[in-house]
């Protein structure tokens, strides 16, 4: 039977015409978040132009975002840092057009000096808060079953550090500035309270903690992973139990933030054995929350285009450059990385984050990976090696050799005369491999399956030798950032150094 005319047509006609409203949609989504990006900066250039930093660099006649990138220069934390310092003696107008409430102290990955990050009112409900509704609204929205607000969640807060200008009580830890300043429906779900939140002593606050929620009906836990680990490891030593399900049936997930979580998984899946446990990640640091996780099934994360910030990128190729293309989200490219800038409604203009992003969505919205700190690598012969790498090998490393990592520092071995340059790392074990011997074998090959200039360095141009690696208990590196007066929770080891300062200390005054 000969089909009617036109029949084969219609199915063709009604995709063609699904594809193209489709596309409409994904087109408007994505013009309706560029445009939250350029209405947010000339509205904050208009506020602006007054200040010492306006008047500075001509915000009265900036006319485009060509005109704001022309005027303004990018800047680090030690080249912002004498603006910093005006506004934490209290002075008005540098930025910002009022006085700065609160700065946010970040230690980082060291301990020789603090950063200051200033912090106002419109920052705190734009950015924070909102990253707390998105992130719980969006987890909500993928599990229509949750329990999760049945019950409370566990968040390891910290206090406030003396004024180094005024004797004014406005420096605080990001975590106490978000217990300080949460809305009090927030407060209702969070533990530890106030009291217990502001112990100093870490060993007495796990302690109180563990001991306060021991009949508390706990459904989530939010932190750092290498702070929520050590401190799980701690309740399962204190309760003798074999998993964290044991003692909290109803948790269901884990809502991390800081820093990627892949080194941590075999770690918590020891922790949380249960398939259905739930892991979620977001994007945040002391200057500012940036992306969230949308879906179960992907670690890719949103990025928030209205949330009180308006976002630059370098491309990593040019970072070195003296004078470096800068991109705004309008011509980043999918799957290539980026050095991210921020310009913020807290007084922040144009300042390196410190942090390598990859692009793995951008229509119609834009989703992120991050791969690396601009600040820690390890370059002795011209390798460039990254944490993206160091992670990914030490992973593999483990799966094979049947070891469980928590957290390391690798650095540099100068060669002795004729010898090769090597690598040599601390690694926290929470499962110990049986040979360490074959692991360090099996860690080199895997860093040259991971990092191509790695391998070209060992085996074609001969001017790298394998691994040094040494092994240690959970909680190594903890002893070291408290033998220096430094926060546990706030502070952290940096996975890569160029030198030897940091893990000499701990070779010799921590490891006996």
């Amino acid at each position: 039977m000969v089909p009617k005319r036109g029949v084969k047509r219609i199915p063709s006609l009604v995709v063609n015409r699904l594809a193209r409203n489709l596309f409409k949609i994904r087109q408007y989504w994505k013009r309706e978040l560029l445009h939250h990006q350029e209405t947010f900066l000339f509205d904050l250039i208009r506020k602006c132009r007054n200040t010492v930093f306006g008047q500075r660099y001509n915000f009265k006649n900036i006319k485009s975002i060509q005109d704001f990138q022309n005027n303004v220069p990018i800047f680090t934390y030690k080249e912002f840092k004498p603006r910093v310092e005006y506004m934490l003696r209290w002075e008005r107008n540098i930025t910002y057009p009022w006085k700065i409430p609160l700065f946010a102290v970040s230690s980082g990955t060291t301990w020789k000096e603090w950063k200051y990050i200033p912090l106002t009112n419109e920052h705190l409900k734009t950015s924070q808060m909102r990253w707390w509704e998105k992130l719980l609204a969006r987890y909500c929205k993928a599990n229509p079953k949750t329990r999760l607000f049945a019950g409370k969640t566990i968040v390891i807060w910290w206090t406030f550090i003396k004024n180094p200008y005024t004797d004014k009580n406005n420096v605080w830890y990001i975590t106490a500035i978000l217990q300080k300043k949460s809305p009090r429906i927030w407060k209702l779900f969070k533990r530890p309270g106030l009291k217990t939140s502001f112990i100093e002593n870490w060993e007495e606050k796990s302690n109180k903690i563990i001991e306060e929620n021991v009949s508390q009906n706990i459904t989530w836990i939010t932190g750092q992973p290498s702070w929520c680990t050590q401190f799980l490891y701690k309740v399962l030593e204190k309760t003798g139990a074999k998993n964290i399900h044991e003692i909290r049936p109803n948790l269901e997930v884990f809502l991390w933030w800081w820093m990627p979580v892949d080194l941590y998984r075999d770690s918590l899946k020891e922790l949380f054995p249960d398939p259905k446990f739930k892991y979620r990640q977001s994007y945040n640091a002391s200057e500012w929350f940036f992306a969230i996780q949308n879906q179960n099934n992907s670690n890719d994360m949103l990025l928030l285009t209205d949330n009180g910030v308006f976002y630059e990128f370098i491309p990593k190729e040019e970072f070195w450059k003296e004078d470096p293309q800068v991109l705004t989200l309008w011509w980043v490219e999918k799957n290539k990385e980026y050095i991210l800038l921020i310009t913020t409604n807290a007084g922040l203009r144009r300042y390196i984050i410190g942090d390598t992003i990859r692009f793995t969505e951008i229509e119609p919205f834009y989703k992120i990976k991050i791969t690396w700190r601009t600040k820690y690598y390890i370059d002795v012969v011209w390798e460039w090696t990254t944490v993206e790498y160091t992670d990914k090998a030490i992973i593999e490393a483990c799966k094979i050799a049947w070891g469980i990592a928590t957290d390391y520092t690798v650095w540099p071995i100068a060669p002795k005369w004729l010898e090769k340059w090597a690598y040599e790392r601390i690694i926290e074990f929470g499962q110990k491999p049986k040979d360490l011997q074959e692991f360090t074998r099996i860690l080199d090959i895997e860093m040259q399956k991971a990092f191509s200039n790695y391998d070209d360095e060992r085996n074609y141009n001969n001017t790298l030798k394998e691994n040094v690696v040494h092994a240690v208990e959970v909680g190594t590196f903890q002893k070291r950032l408290s033998s220096n007066n430094k926060v546990v929770w706030q502070s952290k080891i940096p996975k890569l150094s160029n030198n030897r300062e940091i893990v000499d200390d701990i070779l010799q005054n921590i490891i006996q």
